[in-house]
C-alpha cells in the first residue's frame, strides 16, 4: 500500500496542506521509511477523524472554517498560527517550539525552526500533518527548545472559550 494512503483519507487527498508532506515522501528515501516504520508500528498516523472533527467545529475569525486553512494549504509555512489556533481544541496540550532539520529551507523555515502541538505524548504537527508518537519523533529529528502550557494564560483562556463556543459560530 502506498504510504500516502495510510496517512490522508479520500476525501481529502485533494487539501493543498499535504504538500509539504507528499513533497518530502516523494523526494526522501529516509522519510518515507521513518513514515513506513512508524505507520506499521503504530507510532504514527495521519490526521485523525477527530482532529479533523476538532478543525471542523472550531469558531475562527475573518475566514469562514479552520478547515479552509487546510484545504487552501495556508499551514504551510505558518506553523506557530496553525498550532495554536488547533490548540483551543484540546483540554490539555503544550505548545512546543524548537528545530525540525527536515524542514530546513522549506516555506517560512530557512533554518528549521519549527512549532507543534504536544497532546498526550503525540506530537501533532500542523505543517507534516501528522501525528506521531513522542519518543519516536526523536528519531525524525524533533528537538523541543521551549515549551509553552497556553492554559496558563487568560488572554489564551478567552480566545479558546470563543472558539469552542458553538452559540457564537457565524458560518455553519
Amino acid at each position: 500500500m502506498e504510504i500516502e494512503q495510510l496517512l490522508i483519507t479520500e476525501e481529502k487527498k485533494e487539501y493543498k496542506c499535504y504538500e509539504e508532506l507528499r513533497k518530502l515522501i516523494n523526494n526522501n528515501e529516509s522519510f518515507r521509511n521513518f513514515l513506513l516504520e512508524g505507520c506499521i508500528n503504530g507510532k504514527i498516523t495521519g490526521f485523525t477523524e477527530d482532529i479533523w472533527e476538532k478543525i471542523k467545529n472550531q469558531n475562527i475569525r475573518r475566514i469562514n472554517s479552520f478547515e479552509e486553512v487546510f484545504r487552501d494549504g495556508a499551514n504551510i509555512g505558518y506553523c506557530t498560527v496553525a498550532a495554536k489556533q488547533l490548540s483551543y481544541s484540546f483540554e490539555n496540550c503544550y505548545l512546543c517550539g524548537g528545530v525540525l532539520p527536515i524542514l530546513k529551507g522549506s516555506k517560512n523555515c530557512e533554518d528549521g525552526s519549527h512549532t507543534w502541538l504536544e497532546v498526550q505524548n503525540k506530537i501533532i504537527d500542523t505543517t507534516l500533518m501528522l501525528v506521531i508518537d513522542k519518543d519516536y519523533a526523536i528519531k525524525l529529528g524533533f528537538n523541543e527548545q521551549n515549551r509553552y502550557n497556553p492554559n496558563l494564560d487568560p488572554v489564551y483562556l478567552a480566545a479558546k472559550e470563543f472558539t469552542n463556543d458553538n452559540k457564537r459560530r457565524i458560518c455553519r
